[in-house]
């Protein structure tokens, strides 16, 4: 049975890293999946520190240690690369620069904090543009936010900007109306982050027989699995970290590869 230690969507909460250490010791053979999202706390702001540690893991172990890009990721690596494209300013990405920045002497300025941050880290900008977005193993799918499964290779067809964004478009696929939970067409789970579990909400079609009840926004930010009978569940892993509270520490799930299923879990 090969194992995967899933997390993701931490937004530079260092802290989860404990909680990582105490899941890994229970489960030391298995491989620890970062989906996306280790930057840009919309609280207090630790900058690259988180960032650098999973990178330093994966240098340590590469064997037992897969990181995927995030929306949060990409956006920073278009910044870094050209100035112009500055969305990342908009969505964390303004206060995180400054942050590190400040560590390394910056003065504030957005052009000289960029190219401080640029003289001083490459090896980890290198990094973060080669990060892939999808991992497959067994039968699991790992990818930040969803996959586009109307298409008929999903895994293969989806484009890079909907393996970042989707959202509604993701849970909702194929289904006959917006708020209804579509299908899992695929032979496997499908293991995304992106948007805090609270969030969301969706009903199911009830001309699927005996289905799970209909989801409701909530602080509830625990792991969601949107599963209708018969096929492999879709599970939803954002735990809602990133915000003023470093304890809100997100959720980490174990999951089976060989069935593709969830056996163990840990929450706020």
């Amino acid at each position: 049975m090969a194992l995967i230690i899933a997390l993701g969507d931490l937004h530079g909460h260092v802290e989860i890293l404990a909680r990582l250490r105490q899941v890994q010791t229970q489960y030391p053979e298995a491989i620890t999946v970062f989906n996306g999202d280790y930057i840009d706390s919309y609280g207090p702001n630790q900058g690259f520190e988180l960032l650098e540690k999973i990178h330093a893991r994966q240098l340590a172990d590469p064997q037992h240690t897969v990181v995927l890009m995030g929306n949060h990721e990409q956006a920073a690596v278009n910044f870094f690369t050209n100035e112009q494209r500055q969305a990342w300013l908009t969505f964390g990405g303004d206060n995180t620069l400054k942050t590190v920045a400040a560590s390394l002497g910056g003065d504030g300025s957005v052009s000289q904090d960029r190219q401080l941050i640029l003289a001083y880290k490459p090896e980890l900008l290198a990094w973060l543009r080669a990060l892939p977005l999808t991992y497959t193993v067994g039968k699991i799918c790992f990818v930040h936010a969803g996959l586009d499964l109307t298409l008929a290779d999903p895994i293969r067809d989806t484009s890079d900007h909907d393996r970042l964004w989707l959202r509604a478009n993701y849970w909702y696929a194929g289904s006959p109306s917006f708020g209804i939970f579509g299908r899992n067409p695929l032979p496997m789970s499908i293991v995304t982050g992106h948007t805090a579990n609270g969030w969301i909400s969706g009903k199911y079609a009830r001309s699927e027989g005996q289905v799970p009840e209909d989801k409701i926004k909530s602080t509830d930010n625990s792991i969601y699995a949107i599963q209708y009978p018969g096929e492999f569940p879709r599970y939803l892993m954002d735990g809602g970290a990133g915000g003023n509270d470093l304890q809100d520490l997100g959720n980490i799930g174990v999951f089976d590869s060989e069935t593709g299923m969830l056996i163990d879990k840990f929450e706020d």
